[in-house]
């Protein structure tokens, strides 16, 4: 299936729309079973919300040494879910889609996401020009898929404040999603060579030091 009727197909298809706690619950639960074909996300907005996440609030303030400082804590809690992630017999995958120059809040999720990739949560980067033929009527949805068997295509507001998603329990979609997401990942930029290009873009990302 072309990457264009992956899109189309998914607009018309029938879901299960979950909002709130129901999403979580819902979402914990198929998580943990994800299996062998992994846990594939896509992410395209450039600005989200984040309000329960201490990290993000010291950004949201402009607070920016206690965001990274807010991050550096969080890496054993990370180690630890990886861990968990691998001995349940999966990995995690995500494409970034990414405009320049980087909003705000890439600046600050370019922190987070780099710690994932170093712990075992596989990241690549691509640049919106990429997939500007795929956007001729909006920008790409945000979707998870778990394993074969589950998709979920997230829903925001408009200040980027997640409200749930639309669960899809057809495998036959799934794994096209899966694999459009497969692709876009398999000609994004590593974490390193993101990095590289943020530091020369005409904003610095988070201070480390």
């Amino acid at each position: 299936m072309r990457d264009s009727s992956v899109i189309s197909t998914l607009a018309a298809a029938e879901g299960t729309r979950l909002l709130g706690d129901a999403y979580l619950d819902d979402f914990n639960e198929r998580f943990w079973r994800t299996g062998p074909s992994g846990f594939w996300k896509l992410e395209r907005l450039q600005v989200f919300r984040e309000p329960t996440d201490d990290s993000w609030v010291a950004f949201d303030q402009g607070r920016w040494q206690d965001a990274v400082d807010a991050l550096r804590e969080r890496r054993g809690a990370l180690t630890e879910h990886y861990r968990k992630i691998s001995e349940h017999g999966f990995e995690t995958w995500r494409i970034r889609v990414v405009e320049w120059p980087l909003t705000d809040y890439l600046r600050w999720e370019s922190e987070l996401l780099a710690l994932r990739d170093e712990l075992g949560g596989h990241t690549r980067f691509l640049d919106a020009s990429r997939v500007e033929h795929l956007e001729t009527s909006g920008v790409l949805p945000e979707l998870i898929t778990l394993g074969d068997e589950t998709l979920y295509r997230l829903l925001y507001d408009e200040t980027g404040l997640q409200q749930g998603g639309v669960r899809y329990d057809d495998e036959g979609l799934t794994v096209a999603v899966r694999e459009f997401i497969q692709g876009l990942y398999s000609v994004g930029t590593t974490t390193e060579g993101f990095v590289e290009r943020a530091a020369a873009d005409q904003r610095s990302p988070l201070p480390h030091g």
